[in-house]
């Protein structure tokens, strides 16, 4: 797919079929990249994950307990999630933005303020049209990925949107002449091989994800989690489109595919069902790819439409990036949504 033209590539992909179709033939959304992966670490002040959650005081607060922060996604901005599929091969945008999206809003619930500014930000204003199609742009984020083809690198992504892209939300634009309320993926093809101009970058690191770093254990994705730090992985694993009744789906096929982590299980209940831990996973293929439960065992909790649940041992080897909206990884107040309690249901 990489020597077509945009035009040649998005013909054909209509649908979440049509892209779960594209990705089983081949079509590489991630590959590996070990000059961008060094560039990432030069830019970390953490180059282990578990290191910031001993050094800020809060390794193990999400042990033994069921963890759901894009529950603060769905108190500020129903309906946002899963947000528009992907149209063309730009998972790793979708994956990226989906991780800080659900930092943004933990950011926010937590009512910390700003480690610059000083100001305790509110929830921004998003027309329903925009909640519809997920918060924050995965186009802005897209047009750096360096070339003019499909297909990118979790790491790069990772250091675009601390260095170059920053957030932009779903709104118009009209001061640079284009409209992001909705997704569009000839729009997300606007820049790539050259790089957007200095206005664009300029605008957007006034709304900066401040900080990134790489995991590499459930215990880290899952304390991350718990403090509300959103999480983007690359890999080349598959799931089923069906889900059990308790929303998990077992390991099926492959693709070179980005998807965010939204939430994490270590509860005993769940380990005694399913033999390990679990790992919410987030798709960016829509609301339809899908299907099957989504009530989160022992709960009265759905997990969001395009979702489903994993076993720890079927995604341990991803590429993973935690995302920190915060000059650092502070621990952040934030709702339990019932997990002290529902950690304790046998």
């Amino acid at each position: 797919m990489g020597d077509k033209t945009v035009r040649e590539r998005l013909k054909g992909i209509r649908s979440s079929r049509d892209l779960l179709r594209a990705y089983s033939r081949g079509f590489q959304g991630v590959y590996s990249d070990p000059e961008e992966r060094d560039k990432f670490i030069d830019i970390m002040n953490y180059t282990v994950g578990m290191d910031a959650a001993h050094d800020n005081g809060w390794a193990d607060d999400g042990a033994g307990k069921l963890v759901i922060p894009f529950k603060n996604i769905e108190m500020l901005y129903p309906g946002a999630q899963p947000g528009a599929a992907q149209g063309r091969g730009d998972c790793v945008s979708h994956s990226t933005v989906n991780a800080a999206e659900l930092t943004l809003c933990c950011d926010i619930v937590s009512g910390e303020p700003d480690e610059e500014t000083g100001k305790i930000e509110g929830p921004p204003e998003i027309s329903p049209e925009a909640i519809k199609a997920g918060l924050c742009s995965s186009e802005a984020v897209y047009w750096w990925r360096g070339h003019g083809n499909d297909g990118w690198v979790c790491s790069h992504a990772g250091r675009v949107i601390v260095q170059e892209s920053g957030i932009w939300l779903r709104k118009n634009y009209p001061e640079f002449g284009f409209d992001l309320t909705r997704y569009s993926s000839r729009l997300a093809g606007k820049w790539g091989r050259s790089e957007p101009p200095e206005s664009i970058k300029n605008f957007g690191m006034k709304h900066k994800i401040r900080q990134a770093t790489e995991l590499d254990s459930f215990d880290e994705v899952r304390d991350f989690l718990y403090q509300g730090y959103g999480v983007s992985t690359c890999g080349g694993e598959g799931w089923s489109s069906t889900r059990d009744s308790n929303g998990f789906s077992k390991r099926r096929g492959g693709g070179s595919h980005a998807m965010a982590y939204i939430g994490a299980d270590d509860r005993d209940i769940i380990k005694e069902k399913y033999g390990e831990p679990l790992v919410l996973i987030m798709n960016s293929w829509g609301s339809s790819w899908n299907s099957g439960g989504r009530r989160i065992l022992g709960t009265t909790i759905d997990i969001p439409q395009g979702s489903f649940w994993s076993k720890w041992s079927d995604c341990k080897r991803r590429y993973m990036v935690a995302f920190s909206g915060a000059d650092g990884w502070p621990a952040r107040k934030l709702p339990d949504w019932g997990a002290d309690y529902w950690s304790k249901v046998k």
